[in-house]
């Protein structure tokens, strides 16, 4: 079984003949082998109200199995609280997204929205990008969430199981020390791209906080298959693929 922990659906600028409705996204990832699909709006990212996006992923829910919600919460907006009950009182959600660069806020800001998410035992997800820089309009340039701020939110909130979402081959190895040595600091596989990327995050001794993540649609599923499956010996790729989450996100 392969589970995947971040996975999109809904139109993106970057997106130009690419599906990316639900169907269309699951059947790319089926065509893998993923038979379990975390799944956030990509909508989410520049809408005024990120909460309104989520129904996308409450129906694909109800719709198949194997996908499983994850609601982005804005904390900037007074109905968190509301969004985040509703995400915790879901029969499959595990999993909740922040979009820090999008909503324009500060991890230092979400401090009670990370206390209540650790209450209802939910994992948070931190996107630190969602595209390549290389690929963003001039007019729309988004940066990086610092991931230092995600390690920094991991110590203060040592209760709370944080994965760092979207964060470069470079970023991880800047960050190895914190995510091998915070219990509850995870990163996803996503962005992580380039010759032996994950190999070499595997030998800096993370590669049991490592979780595979496709990124789809907004990057193609055999890419981000390729970079732990090619590169890895079969324990090591099976943690990555499956075990990791499997554990963190009783998937």
């Amino acid at each position: 079984m392969i589970i995947d922990v971040n996975a999109w659906t809904g139109p993106w600028p970057a997106l130009v003949n690419v599906p990316y409705d639900v169907a269309s996204v699951r059947s790319s990832l089926h065509a893998y082998g993923v038979e379990r699909i975390f799944m956030a709006p990509l909508a989410a990212a520049w809408s005024a109200n990120p909460h309104l996006c989520n129904r996308v992923v409450f129906e694909a829910a109800d719709a198949y199995a194997d996908i499983i919600p994850v609601p982005v919460i804005d904390p900037t907006l007074p109905t968190w609280p509301a969004e985040l009950e509703k995400a915790a009182g879901h029969r499959t959600v595990r999993m909740i997204k922040l979009m820090p660069s999008y909503g324009r806020y500060g991890l230092d800001a979400v401090d009670e929205l990370f206390e209540e998410a650790a209450r209802a035992n939910l994992v948070v997800t931190v996107q630190i990008r969602i595209d390549d820089p290389r690929r963003h309009h001039p007019l729309a340039m988004v940066p990086d969430v610092p991931a230092g701020d995600v390690a920094e939110a991991a110590k203060r909130h040592p209760n709370l199981k944080l994965v760092m979402g979207g964060a470069s081959a470079a970023t991880l190895r800047e960050f190895a020390a914190q995510v091998r040595d915070l219990p509850d600091l995870y990163a996803d596989t996503s962005q992580v791209d380039g010759v032996d990327s994950v190999k070499m995050l595997v030998d800096a001794g993370i590669g049991g906080k490592l979780l595979f993540g496709s990124h789809a649609p907004v990057f193609m599923p055999a890419a981000a298959m390729a970079r732990v499956l090619n590169d890895l010996p079969d324990d090591a790729a099976v943690g990555i693929m499956k075990d990791n989450a499997a554990g963190l996100l009783r998937a």
